[in-house]
């Protein structure tokens, strides 16, 4: 039998922010739910919450795994290497790998994405191009 995991829940005060998508300005907020900086130290997967403010953007990015957005509250836009699909409360997304994405928030009210990848946090294949997961075109990020 393998060992327990550290931990298997996180309460709301472990959550962290700070991930890649994050701006400094904090009107694009990327926080830590399943992450090991959490403790919560997932082998194949993590998950997140973005929040974004109206009239803003995550930054256009790519990362090698495949990722899904719940909308929990709110409405926007998704772009996939140029194209646009609409994002409703209720709705979800699949974003296959290295494809080139940002999500807009078109609507008045916060944005809230619940956020899960595939292997971003595991180690990196070789060929990857940057020592992040993430592949970041624009924005002032935080990890940047």
């Amino acid at each position: 039998m393998s060992a327990r995991p550290q931990r298997t829940t996180i309460a709301p005060d472990d959550i962290l922010d700070g991930s890649p998508m994050q701006q400094k300005d904090r009107a694009v907020r990327d926080l830590k739910l399943v992450y090991p900086e959490t403790g919560l130290d997932a082998r194949t997967l993590c998950m997140g919450l973005v929040e974004i403010e109206p009239g803003h953007s995550s930054p256009m990015h790519r990362h090698n795994c495949e990722e899904c957005y719940y909308v929990l509250a709110g409405e926007g836009e998704l772009e996939i290497d140029g194209e646009t699909f609409p994002l409703v409360a209720g709705g979800a997304s699949l974003q296959r790998p290295n494809l080139m994405h940002r999500v807009t928030n078109t609507g008045t009210d916060t944005l809230r994405l619940l956020v899960v990848g595939g292997i971003m946090l595991v180690p990196l294949w070789p060929a990857w191009p940057t020592s992040s997961p993430y592949e970041v075109y624009e924005g002032d990020t935080r990890n940047a």
